[in-house]
């Protein structure tokens, strides 16, 4: 069966930071839409839930890209699927 997503995503593996509660975890975004991320970690936080709420940094090259507010909705082994639910810090990227 297949999955039908609201949202076109993208492959984009890039490095990332994602802060729960007072912790910062060291994770790899493996793809991404305008309404979510697919993050993949070196090492899972332990006692992740559904619902649970985070940030994610992303930055590309050694720039920021930005933080984002957003909430865990799903958990797998050493996967979670993040919903952006909101954007802490953005910047402009000009080519």
């Amino acid at each position: 069966m297949s999955k039908h997503r609201h949202h076109n995503r993208a492959d984009y593996v890039k490095n990332c930071q994602l802060r729960l509660g007072n912790w910062y975890y060291l994770a790899r975004i493996k793809n991404i839409s305008s309404e979510g991320a697919l993050v993949n970690f070196y090492a899972p936080p332990p006692d992740l839930h559904i619902g649970d709420s985070c940030e994610v940094s992303m930055s590309m090259d050694g720039d920021s890209l930005g933080e984002y507010s957003c909430e865990v909705v799903r958990v797998e082994a050493s996967n979670i699927a993040l919903k952006f639910t909101g954007v802490n810090k953005l910047k402009a990227v000009v080519h």
